[in-house]
């Protein structure tokens, strides 16, 4: 019995078994370019989320025709820091599968969009040999860890994007779903476990910054979490932390609103 407490999207992913719901079945099913609806919601956590082209809705409407869908495909970058290879690839995917673009996101992310039903799965794939991944880009889960982005300017740089990737590494999700999902790896029985996470997730995105004074190049406070880096010469020595950002903000109701953070220790 599903507890009455939870909300229908909570409900959803309880009952998805790790994030897998129906997804393998609604990439089999070619009739139509979209998804199952609960599965939209499960898709988010593997970095996909299912759009369809605005322009075309009313003249698809009157054509008897389902809409135009399409999904964006959301790479993860912790820190914002990919290779000139990785790079090189993320613009070849752009051409053959994003309809020649590639945007850039303010979380240091990097988004394909227009990318079709039967070509998501080899998006993922090329996505993941070049050593990216997709998962938790999206979702209620904490999402791509920011940071000063360039470790080669100083030691504390250094340090501090490698305890920021640390943090990333930590916070990932545990299921294999992805990897079954997108790069059919052998099902293993019994081993899925969120201890983090447990079966439903966040109620809510969650977001992290790391910041080396004097710059705030990543806007700490504007984030759920911040961190900004104590020093001494250019030695880590710990760091200040922040806590504000979204606080479960909902958009509509005006009891719930994003905050400055304070700094609290």
């Amino acid at each position: 019995m599903d507890d009455p407490n939870l909300t229908p999207v909570e409900v959803v992913k309880a009952r998805s078994n790790f994030l897998r719901g129906t997804i393998v079945d609604g990439l089999g099913e070619l009739a139509s370019g979209a998804i199952a609806d609960d599965d939209t919601n499960l898709t988010k956590f593997h970095g996909i989320y299912q759009q369809d082209d605005r322009d075309l809705r009313a003249e698809r409407r009157k054509q008897k025709l389902e809409p135009a869908y399409s999904f964006m495909v959301r790479v993860r970058v912790p820190g914002g820091v990919c290779s000139a290879e990785q790079w090189l690839v993320l613009d070849k995917l752009a051409r053959k599968y994003g309809g020649d673009t590639l945007r850039l996101t303010t979380r240091q992310a990097v988004q394909f969009h227009g990318v079709i039903k039967r070509q998501l799965k080899a998006t993922i794939v090329e996505i993941n040999q070049a050593l990216l991944d997709t998962i938790a880009a999206c979702g209620d889960v904490n999402r791509n860890v920011m940071c000063s982005p360039n470790p080669e300017l100083s030691t504390l740089h250094r340090d501090v994007f490698e305890f920021a990737n640390d943090v990333s590494a930590q916070l990932t999700p545990r299921t294999r779903a992805y990897h079954e999902i997108w790069l059919e790896n052998e099902k293993v029985v019994g081993i899925d476990d969120e201890p983090l996470y447990g079966p439903t997730y966040l109620p809510r995105k969650f977001k992290l910054a790391f910041a080396i004074p004097p710059n705030n190049d990543v806007d700490v406070f504007a984030h759920d979490l911040g961190f900004i880096a104590i020093a001494e010469g250019q030695r880590l020595q710990g760091f200040n932390v922040t806590v504000g950002g979204g606080m479960g903000m909902t958009h509509g109701e005006v009891g719930t609103y994003p905050r400055l953070a304070d700094v609290i220790g």
